[in-house]
């Protein structure tokens, strides 16, 4: 995190994928941290921006478009940001809308091997907790786990049935990196590499860049200081994109966070906006 206050916070969620607030909320939250500036990523879809749009102009901030897309580098998940971009471009939307299918299909299956384990969780209540979302997922079942009494909160629907190696887990679906990169191009934005931690090695990094990559999120919640340092150090070596963000969700489950615990100063947004915005 750096050591000025933050000014922008270019990674938070809403209801439209896994976030809990609507993006009107949310915004009024940011504008509450004394943000100035703000990026709505939600995962595999744009629904939240018009809303969010017209929150950011009510309350004086800057809203950057974003997305959080989920990819894959040779098998390997991987998350890119794009931002900067026209949402209602043909060669965005069409690659969201796909996806969105493919999401709701994921979220079935988990639910049939859920109910092969004699879980049957209420198709109503599931729906209840996707509510608006585009990119329904793990999150809203989780939920409604808890809500019908299955387990006694989300971290342990997580634990028991959920999570990557218990019973009711399905991959998500992914697009190829370089699919990404080029939609999110094509309609005039840049792409990022969400918080890459210390598990992104070098050759899909490498790969990535390849591809298009235009920039890395060095600063971001699972990064301590040396990682930043790392990443800012390959971002200077190859001329690529410095970016940060809280990945704010909101909800129970994040009591006690907030938009803008992570992101950029106001020389980092400053640099960041005059290159790709």
């Amino acid at each position: 995190m750096p050591d000025a206050p933050v000014y922008a916070d270019l990674h938070a969620h809403t209801q439209c994928s896994d976030g809990h607030l609507a993006p009107e909320a949310l915004v009024a939250r940011a504008a509450e941290q004394g943000l100035q500036a703000f990026a709505v990523t939600d995962h595999d879809t744009v629904a939240g921006l018009p809303a969010a749009r017209e929150a950011a102009a009510a309350h004086g901030l800057r809203l950057v478009p974003g997305v959080e897309l989920s990819t894959a580098v040779d098998g390997r998940g991987v998350h890119l940001l794009g931002y900067g971009f026209d949402p209602e471009h043909s060669a965005l939307t069409d690659y969201l809308t796909a996806f969105t299918s493919r999401r709701r299909e994921r979220l079935r299956q988990m639910v049939r091997r859920l109910a092969d384990r004699g879980v049957d969780v209420s198709s109503n209540t599931v729906e209840q907790h996707v509510g608006t979302s585009a990119a329904p997922g793990r999150p809203h079942l989780a939920r409604a786990l808890a809500a019908e009494g299955h387990v006694e909160n989300y971290r342990e629907a997580f634990e028991q049935y959920l999570g990557t190696d218990r019973p009711a887990y399905v991959p998500a679906p992914t697009r190829p990196a370089g699919d990404a990169i080029d939609a999110v191009h094509a309609a005039g934005g840049v792409a990022v590499l969400a918080h890459p931690g210390q598990w992104t090695p070098s050759p899909v990094r490498r790969a990535l860049r390849e591809q298009g990559l235009d920039g890395i999120e060095c600063h971001a919640a699972s990064h301590p200081a040396y990682l930043v340092d790392y990443y800012r150090k390959i971002c200077r070596a190859h001329d690529l994109l410095i970016t940060g963000g809280s990945d704010y969700h909101g909800g129970p489950e994040a009591e006690g966070d907030a938009p803008g615990t992570v992101g950029l100063t106001r020389g980092q947004w400053e640099r960041f906006r005059d290159a790709a915005l």
